[in-house]
């Protein structure tokens, strides 16, 4: 036994009746996407339809036949009433005989296809009031079709004019085609990718022009026949506008074929106004999905709130190791405040953030408490700092003018009181009291500054063969909550 919404509980003999009547309405010239809009009509059986047909026909001078239609034609009804009812349904629809077939014109799909655009998403017919509008605007802003397709809750949960203000905005930074799917999302979310984007542009020189060679020098040594078989795949990513260095940098990228990493591609650029993270595509190319425990990741999260690409920032650990702050609002709001306390406050630039960028997601207060602490002059300030945390004061104080320097030891100071086996980056660990050499496991930006005077403070990059910074999961903006009860999610929004 089925229970099927507006049908209650439905035995199968009964669904094979309601198989049966929906065939029967097709063949009468029904779409069988009309059902979507009036599902009750399969109550009916073929001699009532058959007196609602005849019914509709007497009212409207032999009018072509819909479910929408049928629908209004009671026979118990005056034709006079049929009629008028008939006409107010047809008014705003401009000759269609239903809102799904105004649909399938402004949205110049198949029949097929507005199958399973209903299929996925029943709730567009319910608002349909100014979809067709909301379609029109979209596609007159450089839109295609074939996105629609798959962003249709876009015109469900935005209004004309918050989609018309957002189109406007990416048309003029250069977003053609739209990305639909990020236009769909929440407004902070919205305004973050675009103030990125508007600042990523104004710096940019010119176009850098990359060839397969380029990639070719950064991947380790291959052999001819597997270059012919990735090559086509790095011209791809080439023409999507993917640098030699990101290519090498994530070799699992070549492992899909073809025709997977054109449609991972295509399926995640909707959601993003920069190039997709090709971890993230490798990913999805894979599986076809975006899972649950992989959707959103710290690094995302910095680089949007800095106003930095993620390339520049150093890999960082997987999610489960930070324990500063664990809920994903939290780590949000921590790199909001402590961004804006480092530049706002302290004279940072995004550039030496970028460089250190987990001493963003440690609560505020922590972070406030030992800046304070590492730059008092009191040295009797510094008595809840342990020895090596002295040794890291006295450092810190001596390179005032060096702020890279400055935030590995503040990140030293705050890792060592969180006893290193649950800090932000696994394991810096102090080796001796005497010689204070911390050692750097993740593939942090060490201080590239020769203005360390000798000092006894060294970093070793013992690299990291994990795509930590890759990892992405359901909180960090992908995907709308609010918008998770609509029907039309596509793969990588599950």
């Amino acid at each position: 036994m089925l229970k099927t919404k507006g049908f209650g509980n439905v035995t199968d003999c009964e669904l094979k009746t309601f198989a049966t009547r929906l065939s029967y309405l097709v063949h009468i010239g029904c779409k069988p996407y009309e059902l979507v809009e009036c599902p009750m009509i399969l109550l009916l059986n073929e001699s009532e339809i058959d007196k609602r047909v005849e019914k509709l026909r007497l009212a409207t001078s032999g009018h072509s036949i819909s479910m929408a239609l049928l629908k209004y034609a009671d026979p118990k009804k005056a034709n006079r009433v049929v009629r008028t009812q008939v006409v107010q349904y047809l008014q705003p629809l401009g000759g269609c005989m239903s809102r799904a077939n105004k649909l399938v014109r402004e949205l110049k799909c198949s029949d097929a296809k507005m199958m399973e655009i209903l299929t996925r998403n029943p709730r567009i017919i319910g608002r349909f009031a100014a979809v067709p509008e909301k379609i029109r605007c979209l596609i007159s802003y450089g839109a295609r079709h074939e996105d629609l397709y798959r962003n249709t809750n876009l015109l469900n949960n935005k209004t004309l004019a918050t989609i018309q203000t957002r189109a406007e905005r990416l048309h003029k930074i250069g977003c053609t085609p739209l990305p639909l799917g990020l236009m769909g999302r929440e407004d902070a979310i919205f305004e973050a990718a675009v103030r990125q984007e508007e600042a990523q542009r104004s710096f940019i020189s010119g176009p850098q022009v990359a060839s397969l060679d380029d990639v070719i020098r950064l991947l380790p040594a291959i052999s001819a026949n597997r270059i012919a078989l990735i090559r086509p795949r790095i011209e791809y990513l080439l023409s999507e506008g993917y640098a030699p260095s990101d290519i090498a940098n994530c070799p699992q990228i070549l492992r899909p074929s073809l025709s997977r990493l054109k449609m991972a591609v295509r399926d995640l650029k909707p959601y993003h106004l920069q190039r997709v993270d090709l971890t993230v595509v490798a990913h999805y190319a894979a599986t076809h999905r975006i899972s649950s425990s992989h959707r959103g990741s710290v690094r995302a999260v910095i680089a949007r709130t800095i106003g930095c690409s993620h390339s520049v920032l150093p890999p960082l650990p997987k999610v489960n190791q930070v324990h500063a702050v664990k809920d994903s609002k939290d780590i949000r709001h921590a790199v909001d405040v402590n961004a804006r306390y480092f530049c706002d406050e302290l004279g940072f630039r995004a550039e030496d953030l970028a460089s250190v960028p987990l001493v963003l997601v440690h609560a505020p207060n922590v972070v406030r408490r030992h800046w304070n602490a590492l730059d008092d002059v009191d040295d009797d300030a510094g008595t809840e700092l342990s020895r090596g945390c002295r040794q890291a004061k006295e450092l810190f104080r001596r390179h005032a003018d060096n702020r890279r320097l400055r935030l590995n030891l503040l990140q030293y100071c705050i890792e060592k009181e969180l006893n290193f086996r649950h800090a932000c980056a696994p394991t810096w660990a102090e080796e001796s009291d005497d010689e204070f050499r911390v050692k750097e496991m993740t593939t942090l930006a060490a201080a590239d500054d020769s203005g360390t005077d000798g000092d006894d403070l060294m970093f070793r990059d013992d690299g990291d063969s994990e795509t930590a910074g890759s990892l992405i999961y359901d909180k960090h903006h992908l995907v709308d909550e609010s918008d998770s009860s609509d029907d039309d999610m596509d793969p990588l929004v599950v």
